[in-house]
């Protein structure tokens, strides 16, 4: 599992098995992030600052660049509430899809209810959002399960804690990302690396005991 890093440059750098995040409001240069050589994806902003304009905008850089490294977009979404985001998804999908940019679908409140809806064959991977509950509830990792036996790629949004990280372990996630680590990054991406080993091997031990 992989930390995305928004912004924080010159510490990401000394780590070798970081990625990198971008968001409509993030201020590292796309293509600097595209031709770095590691895996990176793009946010939408929809948590705190949701702006169909400057998502657009970044759409348009991403598209531009080189994207061999790109993971997922994860498409524009509702927080808390998975059907209006599903409905966000029938609105936004096409356009990503015309601009050949793999969609992270994201996972919300409620997902539950609505199972039947979700866009599993257009997607390139799931997104969990959602608040803290639902992000830790078994309900979420179900999908996480399910999305792992399709072959999408499962990433955590929002993951600062030892005791989110151990349960993005736990239930497979291949990717998480957190204020934290762009905020403090000389603190928190080395306590981060050292939570997620540590979370990997009590996983190991408890697979093979």
């Amino acid at each position: 599992m992989i930390i995305l890093v928004s912004g924080a440059t010159r510490t990401v750098g000394r780590y070798p098995h970081l990625g990198r995040l971008v968001a409509p409001r993030c201020g590292n240069a796309i293509d600097e992030v595209a031709g770095s050589g590691r895996p990176w994806a793009a946010d939408n902003d929809a948590f705190s600052a949701w702006d169909p304009e400057r998502f657009w905008r970044m759409l348009a850089r991403i598209a531009a660049a080189d994207r061999s490294g790109l993971l997922w977009v994860a498409c524009p979404d509702v927080v808390g509430d998975a059907q209006a985001t599903v409905n966000r998804w029938l609105e936004w999908y096409p356009q990503l899809e015309y601009l050949g940019l793999p969609a992270a679908f994201v996972g919300q409140n409620g997902l539950g209810a609505i199972a039947d809806q979700i866009p599993w064959e257009d997607m390139a991977g799931l997104f969990l959002g959602g608040d803290t509950a639902w992000k830790l509830s078994g309900e979420a990792e179900r999908f996480a399960v399910e999305a792992k036996s399709r072959g999408k790629w499962v990433h955590m949004g929002r993951c600062n804690t030892m005791k989110r990280i151990r349960h993005a372990v736990e239930i497979g996630c291949d990717s998480i990302d957190g204020r934290s680590f762009s905020a403090w990054p000389d603190t928190w991406i080395p306590k981060g690396l050292g939570w997620i080993r540590m979370a990997k091997e009590q996983k190991h031990f408890l697979i093979h005991r």
